[in-house]
């Protein structure tokens, strides 16, 4: 298997659950500026700690970046 159908299916793999996929619509709507933590949290509705679980699950799949700005997560 390739490196790229091994990091495809990684991807998919972590975009199989509809928290994920709320969270994936959220920042595909903001574009490239991407949202800060509690306003993806405001549109889903996902607790804290359950949503950030599924980011940092989708960030070690490589579906999304997470970028450390002072105390904020973007």
């Amino acid at each position: 298997m390739t490196v790229e159908i091994e990091r495809a299916a990684q991807a998919f793999s972590a975009m199989g659950s509809e928290p994920r996929l709320q969270v994936l619509l959220c920042l595909v709507r903001a574009g490239e500026a991407g949202l800060l933590v509690g306003d993806i949290q405001s549109r889903t509705g996902i607790p804290a700690s359950t949503l950030n679980h599924h980011l940092k699950f989708m960030a070690a799949a490589g579906v999304i970046e997470l970028e450390k700005q002072g105390g904020t997560i973007v």
